[in-house]
């Protein structure tokens, strides 16, 4: 049982996710830094999850229980946050997993740079493979308030320039996970209900940004992302995909108006809008009840709002890489059968293939 407050407060969400859980408490009771709490939420789980936190808290003090009624991700961490005494908070999803020196290095660069917030790459976890993903392109960043702005914060509204020249990069920054954040700039944070938008860590983040000072990279690959859980909601249909995503771009624009941000940002969140015609076609694969014409129809639907076809016509194509310029050129011009047809293709060979 510790007794003095905790360096770090490490946040674990958990739903249903027995299968993968004592691989995640593992690799968090035996990280090389001691002084941690363990924050636990268990969501309303209806499997074993709760019987496995309750063995791990009995052998190790350090971890605190809570259970609620279920109230999704978000909730869950707004909960532990509610709780947290150490000087950095650390997410961490319960189907995924850490290097036990993941604690130890990052906190040692936080107190060495006097950092906000230090990010480390991470790993994609697949069945049969592993994918490092470098975030940024070098091995050690340290940023100002000026270069978190421009290089960090704008960037989770949207890519712009020679950026789009990888469009999958976009979300590489988009998880509040794989990063140490200094608490006392969380205290007046909390996550939107991810049941209204959908992708909550990309807001927490634009309001954490918005007040960080010191921001450190470190290009070690020491978070595991666990691409194999079929119960993840990124794994399965999901119909309000779309609504949840127009709720976070009202939030984005609002933002940017309230704040009175540069145009680039204005820019960037348009890219964000078009660039994301790729989860949307690809949530619409996942829907087996539907047939080809219906997705097509469907994305036709999308396609013809005004939100996405402003974002088109404002979309520049040079940097676009080949494959990326044929597909947002059939969402420009709304060919979505032929869409439907080239979302196939790309999911055939994701499963098959080695790609990120």
């Amino acid at each position: 049982m510790m007794k003095k407050n905790p360096l770090i407060s490490i946040i674990v969400p958990v739903y249903n996710t027995e299968k993968y859980l004592e691989t995640c408490l593992e690799s968090l009771v035996n990280q090389s830094l001691y002084e941690l709490e363990i924050i636990c939420v268990n969501d309303g789980s209806l499997d074993r999850s709760l019987e496995v936190l309750n063995k791990y808290a009995q052998k190790d003090g350090r971890i605190q229980v809570i259970t609620q009624k279920n109230g999704g991700l978000s909730a869950a961490r707004n909960t532990a946050l509610d709780q947290v005494k150490g000087q950095y908070v650390l997410f961490v999803d319960s189907d995924d997993w850490i290097d036990t020196i993941l604690c130890e290095q990052l906190y040692q660069i936080a107190t060495k740079e006097n950092a906000d917030c230090v990010m480390c790459s991470y790993i994609k976890e697949f069945k049969n493979h592993s994918t490092i993903n470098h975030i940024f392109d070098k091995a050690y960043i340290s940023w100002n308030e000026q270069a978190i702005q421009s290089q960090i914060r704008r960037k989770l509204f949207g890519l712009v320039g020679e950026e789009l020249a990888k469009p999958q990069d976009g979300d590489l920054i988009v998880s509040a996970c794989m990063q140490l954040f200094r608490s006392t700039l969380l205290r007046d944070l909390r996550f939107v209900d991810n049941k209204v938008i959908g992708t909550e860590d990309a807001l927490y983040q634009i309001m954490f940004y918005k007040k960080c000072r010191k921001f450190v990279y470190i290009d070690q690959p020491l978070y595991h992302y666990r691409k194999t859980n079929e119960s993840s909601i990124t794994s399965s249909y999901n119909a309000t995909l779309f609504e949840k995503w127009q709720n976070l771009y009202d939030l984005l624009a609002r933002a940017i108006e309230e704040e009175n941000l540069e145009p680039s940002y204005f820019e960037a969140f348009y890219n964000r809008v078009a660039l994301g015609m790729i989860g949307l076609g690809l949530n619409e694969l996942k829907a087996k009840h539907k047939t080809m014409n219906q997705k097509a129809t469907r994305l036709k639907e999308i396609l013809n709002t005004k939100r996405y076809k402003n974002a088109y016509e404002k979309l520049e194509f040079t940097y676009l890489p080949f494959k990326w310029k044929i597909f947002f050129y059939l969402c420009k011009y709304q060919k979505t059968m032929l869409l439907v047809i080239m979302l196939e293709c790309i999911e055939f060979l994701r499963k098959r293939v080695r790609l990120p």
